[in-house]
């Protein structure tokens, strides 16, 4: 019994220490309202990255097979986004990409499918301000 006690002790008094490093982390979060120019830099040219695998999936691979591609069978430069690494899966018939960034300890994310809506955002547990345009 008297073990648990002195973990639970323990765990109590660290509990503080693990927010304040979650709000750590989400002050180095790297597109959010304090974004600078070299970060912007690198957003502007993943959302180029995703916005050209949108066009070449609905001018290149649905046109030819009328199904949907990895983005590595396609006409798009997947190193014009460095250090953002794309995920995408797709049946032939929809398809889904996210492209993260490694860089950001907050995870920023561009989302887009079939339909060609473009999202960003974090994960929920960060509360970052949207980016001004």
């Amino acid at each position: 019994m008297k073990p648990v006690l002195i973990a639970l002790i323990a765990f109590i008094a660290v509990l503080p220490f693990a927010r304040i490093d979650r709000a750590a982390a989400q002050a180095r979060c790297l597109h959010g309202l304090q974004e600078d120019a070299a970060q912007k830099a690198r957003r502007v040219s993943a959302l180029r990255l995703v916005r050209a695998i949108n066009t070449a999936e609905a001018n290149e691979a649905w046109p030819r097979t009328h199904g949907f591609a990895p983005p590595e069978n396609l006409s798009v430069d997947l190193n014009a986004a460095p250090e953002f690494e794309p995920d995408f899966t797709t049946d032939g018939k929809t398809y889904a990409l996210i492209l993260h960034d490694k860089m950001d300890a907050c995870g920023f994310v561009f989302a887009t499918n079939q339909n060609g809506v473009i999202f960003q955002g974090y994960p929920i547990d960060y509360d970052v301000q949207p980016i001004s345009r």
